[in-house]
């Protein structure tokens, strides 16, 4: 139970249960693309996944613009759900090399899409090295992209924080490296705030807290396949393969990184038992998802006459982190971001925020603080 709320924590296995659960299917049907195809497919289906996840990093550091006293601190838990953006629910084929849709499908569902994915077909060129080819127009293979999962994408997190002297708060947020199921993960992060109103004349009479916050989080993921996609796999008929002199295909799996840097200048006043607090700023994301291990994929017709003339080699790339494309994706996104803070029973409170940028984050969460 202990390592299932860690990887709760620390991956928020709910966005990628689903992408997961149903990885060694797709990256076996996104190898099929070939080389100059399965860079270009994994980026644009993955991109809103990242991004959106990315965005929850960043969100849901504060509740409050005060401040603590010394030495008093707080532990919170809390959730977020950053929305894909319409224009992120899908992606377009026009930058596909040799995989063709059927006629007047032009986009594909992203992960944070709906609906099915899309068929795309390899075929037979007319002509190989100007040679007329006997299988011309037959198809090599042909696969469905992967359908949508979820236009909402949720993260986690736990964090603690600390009443320093003049008036600053430092803020550390650390799940430990866990291993469930051939997933590790882990997720650490660390943000300060200060209460600048103080250092203003006038201003720091008046009954309002205001402060500045800086934080960073950063997460990776390693998750290994269970069973390696082999050559075979790659084409309709095994037939159309020169069967390469040996399986190379071997720890294959992927390595998925995300941070964010926030920087917020906070107001609130507390009335009570209830905080209303308003904050501005923006928030850099970063998110990679690289392919781990050694991958079959299709290499060019051969060209010499004889029985093997149009049938395809087979690639293997000792390091498939270097030698295919990565997904990656940034975000720099200005955002304002309101919300209210409800204390209960003296030493703990509710809180619940929604930040509006280009990946809009709603969050909530619960706190244990002694003041």
């Amino acid at each position: 139970m202990k390592k299932r709320i860690y990887i709760a924590l620390a991956s928020s296995a709910m966005l990628l249960a689903s992408f997961t659960a149903s990885a060694q299917e797709d990256i076996s049907q996104i190898f099929k693309a070939g080389i100059n195809d399965v860079g270009y497919l994994a980026q644009e289906y993955m991109k809103p996944a990242g991004a959106g996840f990315a965005a929850g990093l960043g969100a849901n550091w504060y509740n409050t613009a005060a401040t603590h006293s010394v030495l008093g601190f707080d532990l919170t838990f809390g959730t977020s759900v950053a929305f894909v953006p319409t224009s992120n629910q899908s992606f377009s084929l026009s930058g596909l090399t040799n995989l063709t849709p059927n006629a007047g499908v032009t986009t594909a569902p992203t992960f944070g899409g709906s609906g099915d994915g899309v068929l795309l077909k390899l075929v037979q060129p007319a002509t190989i090295m100007g040679v007329p080819n006997p299988k011309a127009g037959q198809v090599i293979t042909q696969f469905t992209t992967p359908g949508g999962i979820s236009k909402y994408i949720p993260s986690a997190n736990v964090q603690l924080c600390l009443g320093l002297p003049l008036g600053t708060d430092v803020t550390v947020r650390y799940t430990p490296d866990v291993t469930v199921k051939g997933m590790n993960a882990g997720l650490w992060g660390v943000g300060i705030k200060h209460n600048v109103k103080q250092w203003i004349p006038v201003v720091n009479l008046l009954p309002f807290d205001a402060s500045v916050m800086v934080a960073y989080t950063k997460f990776k993921l390693n998750y290994a396949f269970e069973s390696q996609l082999d050559y075979t796999a790659l084409v309709n008929d095994p037939n159309t393969i020169k069967a390469p002199a040996q399986n190379l295909s071997a720890g294959q799996g992927f390595t998925m990184e995300a941070d964010a840097l926030m920087a917020n200048f906070i107001v609130s006043k507390s009335l009570l038992f209830f905080t209303p607090y308003v904050g501005v700023g923006v928030t850099r994301t970063n998110f990679n998802l690289s392919f781990d291990g050694v991958y079959p994929l299709l290499g060019a017709p051969i060209t010499t006459p004889g029985a093997d003339f149009g049938k395809f080699t087979v690639d293997y790339y000792p390091n498939a982190t270097t030698a295919l494309p990565k997904v990656t994706y940034s975000e720099v996104m200005p955002g304002a971001t309101v919300g209210f803070r409800l204390k209960l029973f003296f030493i703990t409170a509710l809180h619940a925020q929604y930040t509006f940028q280009k990946y809009p984050t709603a969050s909530v969460g619960f706190g244990i603080n002694f003041r």
